[in-house]
């Protein structure tokens, strides 16, 4: 019965043949679309190929929409497997058991729509109340199937329906390993990360991040993903004792690998192997810290020291090509990525020490009292405007979870529906109906 449904027919001509026609130069007749019998089709049949018509007629009859089969699969697998939205519906309204185990891995209807991608058939059966979270046999819940099979829109809608983006399954598997040691697209990956997922989480079974399974499966998208947007930590180790850096160590300069994965290994890798003291201060992060927040004081001074020496100028010019030397090579060895964060506040920092000492040292002892509270007050007012500059709010609007899950399922709707429904249907029916019309293939028989 199974193999002989393994084509459902579309009624009428395919779109491509129209367009093909109409581009000749003699058209023919249009040929009115076959009407196909269904009379003859058993119920899971009917499910199949989306006959409604037929599907309704025997649940009319008696036949009990909640009855499995001798593998306890239940009309409702079919339909949500099969995507047919309108037999999906019609069988919830008769009391169709939304969440029904069955098959070989004790899946539910969700659980078998996911792992085809229909978005249409998981959105009713969630309204539903279909459960996300159940495991199949193998411990796998629907954002892990979603995930393994690369169906991003899923893996966005069950996380904005409220499944957590870290959720385990049997195995401490997360929805990111899987993508990460199946998919070697940039999504759901990059989805993940965005929506939250933790790149640091580590399975039962090994011990292996997102980014150890990544590797294993040398997706390249993935471990640069996971590296340089997900900042996922290259010195996690797993049960073995292998981590991702040591594990990616034997294999830079592979094609896979891309040039900025292969710098970030490079840098550890020379941060691990630290042997003098000198090394050891360059990678000290509180040193660099202070190195960058001092040097703007230092470079002021030795500057000024330098304008003011009674000296020649080419002996000026010559010091002051030293002093630009000393600061780069400085910036070289200890600056690091927060420079452009602490090199502004430094500077000014800089600017407005000096400018007190000049005044309380030079200028002060030579001009009036009222002069001096006249300058401090006028300073002063500098401060408030650099202090409400600096720590009041720039004006960058963070959404909440539920703003970015209400945007994504926008978003996901309008990339997954609309070219469809920009679409003309060739009978003329609405663009619902015209999506059940898609040809499917009847799938395997899951499990």
């Amino acid at each position: 019965m199974y193999q002989s449904a393994c084509h459902a027919a579309a009624g009428g001509c395919s779109t491509q043949e129209r367009n093909d026609r109409d581009g000749l130069i003699t058209h023919e007749s249009a040929v009115a679309p076959v009407e196909h019998d269904y009379s003859g089709f058993d119920i899971v049949k009917a499910t199949q190929y989306g006959a409604i018509g037929r599907v309704k007629e025997l649940i009319e009859a008696g036949w009990d929409v909640n009855q499995p089969d001798s593998e306890t699969v239940t009309l409702l697998h079919w339909a949500a497997i099969n995507n047919r939205k309108d037999i999906i519906k019609y069988f919830l309204d008769k009391g169709a058991i939304v969440d029904a185990v069955g098959g070989e891995l004790n899946a539910t209807p969700l659980h078998w729509a996911t792992r085809q991608g229909h978005l249409g058939a998981v959105v009713l059966l969630l309204a539903a109340g279909a459960d996300p979270s159940l495991r199949d046999a193998e411990g796998c819940s629907c954002i892990h199937l979603a995930a393994q099979f690369g169906h991003t829109a899923l893996v966005a809608y069950f996380i904005a329906r409220g499944v957590n983006p870290d959720l385990q399954d049997r195995g401490g598997m997360t929805a990111l390993m899987w993508a990460a040691w199946k998919i070697s697209a940039l999504d759901p990956v990059r989805l993940l990360l965005t929506l939250g997922a933790n790149p640091s989480l580590a399975d039962h079974t090994h011990g292996n991040t997102a980014l150890h399974w990544a590797i294993l499966a040398r997706n390249a998208t993935a471990v640069s993903t996971l590296i340089l947007k997900g900042k996922a930590s290259l010195e996690i180790p797993n049960l073995r004792g292998d981590t991702p850096l040591t594990m990616l160590q034997p294999h830079l300069g592979s094609i896979w690998i891309g040039s900025k994965v292969s710098e970030k290994v490079r840098e550890l890798t020379q941060q691990s192997q630290r042997r003098n003291i000198i090394v050891r201060m360059t990678h000290d992060k509180r040193l660099r810290w202070w190195s960058m927040i001092a040097t703007p004081f230092l470079v002021f001074y030795l500057a000024g020291l330098i304008f003011c020496a009674e000296t020649l100028i080419i002996i000026k010019i010559f010091l002051l090509g030293c002093l630009y030397a000393l600061s780069h090579t400085v910036g070289q060895t200890l600056f690091d990525e927060t420079l452009m964060a602490l090199l502004p506040l430094s500077v000014y920092m800089a600017t407005k020490a000096w400018f007190y000492v000049t005044w309380l040292t030079y200028i002060a002892p030579t001009v009036s009292f009222l002069a001096s509270v006249s300058f401090l007050t006028c300073s002063a007012g500098l401060w408030v405007c650099f202090l409400k500059s600096w720590r009041g709010d720039p004006g960058v609007i963070q959404p909440t979870q539920e703003q970015r899950f209400r945007v994504d399922k926008v978003q996901f709707v309008t990339i997954h529906y609309l070219p469809f429904i920009k679409q003309s249907s060739p009978e003329g029916k609405d663009h619902h109906l015209y999506l059940s019309d898609l040809p499917l293939t009847r799938r395997k028989r899951y499990h």
